[in-house]
């Protein structure tokens, strides 16, 4: 793991002990040692298939691992292109029904103001552009203000003015958590403190 700039580090929040995942006879990923604390953004980067999406489903606890092991503090939150979303509800409607399961309240109006949907309410999501739908799914990650946020290619369908989004929620983040981020775009690599590159 490479430390891209100086920061003091505090307590660590997510850590990952030679961890490995496979499928089949095929390891996506070996021996993956991480530390991140309070504050800290983390670029997870490598070719497509190096493994970049799989370590952070395993960051999410959504798959277990192979080998070695993983620990996350507190709440998170993942925001990911392949996040299913329901076609015919509104994103109000989704607001609510993951609030509703996560027992905080629905804050419509002030996460899609957040992301830039605020003029789209009752507008169902399967009329969503690509980059409407990562809005949205930006908003049912941070809803529940989580201390672990994990976004993978965030930024890959948005335009400028969603970018800025981006950052502006990574920075919130530092003040309560930590990040991971997977990405290959050149613009986002200002976003981190250290990086993990993985290899295919």
């Amino acid at each position: 793991m490479e430390r891209l700039q100086g920061v003091v580090r505090q307590g660590v929040m997510i850590r990952c002990s030679g961890l490995g995942k496979r499928y089949g006879s095929r390891w996506a990923l070996r021996r993956v040692e991480i530390e991140l604390s309070l504050g800290e953004c983390l670029l997870v980067t490598g070719p497509n298939g190096a493994g970049k999406t799989t370590l952070l489903r395993l960051l999410a606890g959504l798959e277990d691992p192979s080998e070695g092991e993983v620990s996350a503090s507190g709440t998170i939150g993942f925001a990911a292109p392949d996040l299913a979303l329901y076609p015919n509800l509104t994103a109000c409607e989704h607001l609510r029904f993951a609030a509703a399961l996560r027992r905080v309240e629905p804050q419509e109006s002030a996460l899609l103001e957040r992301v830039g949907l605020q003029e789209h309410p009752g507008k169902p999501v399967g009329a969503f552009s690509t980059g409407m739908r990562s809005r949205l799914r930006l908003a049912l990650a941070i809803q529940h203000q989580p201390s672990v946020l994990l976004l993978d290619e965030p930024t890959a369908t948005l335009d400028e003015q969603g970018r800025q989004v981006v950052r502006d929620i990574i920075e919130e983040q530092r003040t309560r958590g930590c990040i991971a981020l997977a990405t290959n775009a050149e613009g986002d690599r200002g976003f981190g403190d250290l990086e993990v590159r993985l290899s295919a």
